[in-house]
């Protein structure tokens, strides 16, 4: 048996029961297809979702991250903070990509069902801007590193810039493609929004509490 699982295992039995505790572990680790034996970093935040899930059914939401915090520093490093990405958008199939990578880091942080698709949808419509209005660009999707636990998202593309941008946000613009409804739709589903444009590209910031 290996020293990582026994003294996460040793964590979990100061908030729960042995038993609960075993068997949620075990559970985490067969979710993520992560064994026991040699459990590393990586393995632990594959499985960080599950064990957020799983502590959430037994003990108050301050205990789960208590109990996190301390397997974290059991390990003595952040092997079981959620990791974040940065994925380059260039066409159609890029968009489900982004998803599905919001979709792992929504799971990764325990978020809730509505979190994850508030999430999935705000990167699915910045990326689709970018194939269909600019020259591609980048979405980074990360956990805030401080403050209020959150999901931030940051689009930047390549392009020339939005010149109707105050009638696209105030809901004023009509286009038959559907340009800038993704954008308002977005604002819409952030808790906090930010965009600048100018003749070089776009950035957008939107984030999610979770």
């Amino acid at each position: 048996m290996d020293d990582t699982y026994d003294g996460v295992l040793a964590v979990l039995q100061r908030y729960i029961s042995p038993v609960n505790a075993r068997a949620l572990l075990v559970r985490a680790l067969k979710e993520e297809g992560v064994s026991h034996q040699n459990l590393t970093p990586d393995g632990l935040r594959r499985c960080s979702g599950a064990l957020r899930r799983g502590l959430g059914l037994f003990v108050s939401q301050s205990q789960r991250e208590a109990a996190l915090r301390d397997i974290t520093e059991f390990c003595g490093s952040d092997s079981i903070a959620p990791a974040g990405c940065r994925l380059e958008i260039r066409q159609e199939m890029d968009i489900g990509r982004v998803r599905a990578e919001a979709r792992r880091i929504c799971g990764s942080m325990g978020t809730t069902s509505f979190v994850m698709q508030r999430v999935a949808t705000i990167v699915s419509e910045l990326a689709r801007n970018m194939v269909l209005y600019a020259n591609g660009g980048f979405v980074d999707i990360m956990p805030a590193s401080s403050g209020p636990k959150r999901i931030v998202v940051r689009a930047e593309d390549r392009g020339s810039g939005i010149r109707n941008l105050d009638e696209i946000m105030s809901g004023r613009y009509k286009s038959r493609t559907g340009m800038g409804k993704g954008l308002l739709g977005t604002k819409r589903l952030a808790d906090h929004f930010e965009i600048e444009t100018n003749a070089r590209g776009t950035r957008v910031v939107a984030e999610v509490k979770v």
